[in-house]
C-alpha cells in the first residue's frame, strides 16, 4: 500500500490504471518524440478517492525528474 491521503477530505487513495490505447499515459521532464524510452520518462498513476471521487495523478518513478 502507498498510504497516499486525499487532499481533499484526507481519505486513503486507491492506486488506479487508465485504460486506454496503448495503456499508459506518461509524462517527460523534457519533451521527446519517443517517451518510454526517455530517461526522463514516468508512468503517470492515477489514485482515486472512494470517499469523495477526487482522482490525483502521481509519477511511477519521481526520482527520473531530479
Amino acid at each position: 500500500m502507498d498510504g497516499k491521503k486525499c487532499s481533499k477530505c484526507n481519505s486513503t487513495l486507491t492506486k488506479a490504471r487508465i485504460q486506454s490505447s496503448p495503456g499508459t499515459v506518461g509524462i517527460n521532464k523534457t519533451p521527446s518524440r519517443v517517451l518510454n524510452n526517455n530517461h526522463h520518462y514516468s508512468e503517470l498513476i492515477p489514485y482515486v478517492c472512494s470517499s469523495c471521487g477526487y482522482v490525483d495523478f502521481y509519477v511511477e518513478e519521481p526520482r527520473k525528474f531530479v
